[in-house]
């Protein structure tokens, strides 16, 4: 009779017999790859068909700004793994560090601008935001 495997280690690859590292599960680029996805997906459903709506003059629209930003959100930030490709998914070196902090400056920049033009669309079709 054999006994089941039980190794501790398998989620971890040795490096040398003083050190290991849990093995990625996903990578940043494929990280970065899904959140544009996930957010030109998002910004279809929460910015485009919400401005359609505007547009035929509905009697009520149900929008929120936070869903509105989730699109943008994950686009900029699929950008930052796409574009730097940081050595891990949470980032540790300072160059990916300084690299984050500007795509947070870019993220506060392009929210404020969306809430502005999506007011400014709002007024132009009728409705307050």
């Amino acid at each position: 009779m054999q006994l089941p495997e039980q190794n501790p280690n398998k989620d971890y690859e040795f490096v040398n017999h003083n050190s290991r590292k849990p093995k990625k599960a996903i990578s940043p680029l494929m990280l970065g790859l899904i959140f544009i996805a996930c957010g030109a997906v998002a910004s279809y459903f929460f910015i485009y068909l919400k401005l359609k709506e505007m547009e035929a003059h509905a009697d009520a629209i149900s929008y929120s700004m936070k869903l509105l930003m989730v699109g943008p959100m994950l686009v900029i930030f699929g950008l930052y793994f796409v574009l730097v490709k940081p050595s891990d998914i949470n980032a540790q070196s300072p160059r990916d560090k300084k690299w984050l902090y500007v795509f947070v400056g870019i993220f506060i920049v392009a929210m404020i601008v969306l809430y502005q033009w999506f007011d400014k669309m709002a007024a132009g079709y009728g409705y307050s935001i």
